[in-house]
């Protein structure tokens, strides 16, 4: 469900997080039309300046919060997926009931393929960025356990005090729990994008009835014997 207009404009100045915590940044502006449609949200990061969808935004609880771009566009290709899947579904009940002409199912079921493979086009590429960013989180994970050992370390030798190391850590802890819940989410869009290709329907026309064969035709011949018959022989008794 979209944000309204309204919402997002008494969130202009505020910061904003992503849903897995993180600072992502201050909503600067909303775009909108005339009939109040939002078509963008102005994102300042520091320095960085961005127009992001406005489907990238969604409410939890009063706040609003930021989707990852992946999770974004894998959101919005599993429902588009679900949706010609359901579609496919529906044409080929029709189709098996005989309410339908072939031609009209057979030019419906083109158009469902053409779109179904412009969609798993976007699905191998979004793959590929699931992966590169899975890597990336695993990269930061393992440098967030060298820091977190390291200070460790440090505060048990006695060479930073006591406050300071639990700022630290505290920094540290927040942050390896929120890359652990993206890369944990981008395991499971991944087994949701595998699912979704092994649901997609191959819709195949109904069985053509025919009238079963005749008795006589499909009734095997017996297997000929390849043993000689006896000869018959009549004995006539002369006596």
């Amino acid at each position: 469900m979209s944000i309204s207009s309204e919402v997002l404009t008494k969130a202009i100045g505020h910061k904003i997080k992503d849903i897995y915590g993180r600072d992502f940044g201050f909503i600067i502006h909303v775009y909108t039309e005339i009939d109040g449609s939002v078509t963008g949200i102005e994102i300042s990061q520091g320095t960085k300046f961005s127009t992001i969808e406005p489907g990238m935004l969604k409410v939890d609880g009063d706040t609003i919060v930021i989707l990852p771009d992946w999770k974004a566009e894998a959101l919005r290709l599993l429902n588009l997926i679900e949706k010609i899947r359901k579609r496919q579904k529906a044409l080929e009940e029709l189709f098996n009931k005989q309410e339908i002409p072939k031609s009209s199912y057979d030019d419906m079921k083109r158009k469902l393929d053409s779109e179904l493979l412009k969609l798993r086009e976007d699905q191998s590429k979004l793959r590929a960025k699931l992966k590169s960013r899975l890597n990336e989180i695993e990269d930061q994970l393992a440098q967030l356990d060298k820091a977190t050992i390291s200070l460790k370390m440090s505060y048990i030798a006695s060479e930073i005090p006591e406050g300071s190391y639990k700022s630290s850590i505290e920094v540290l802890r927040q942050a390896k729990d929120s890359y652990t819940a993206e890369r944990d989410d981008i395991k499971k869009t991944l087994d949701r994008l595998d699912s979704a290709d092994k649901e997609s329907m191959d819709i195949k026309p109904p069985t053509s009835i025919t009238s079963p064969p005749s008795t006589q035709s499909s009734s095997p011949e017996p297997p000929k014997s390849e043993i000689p018959l006896p000869i018959p022989v009549k004995v006539i008794n002369t006596l």
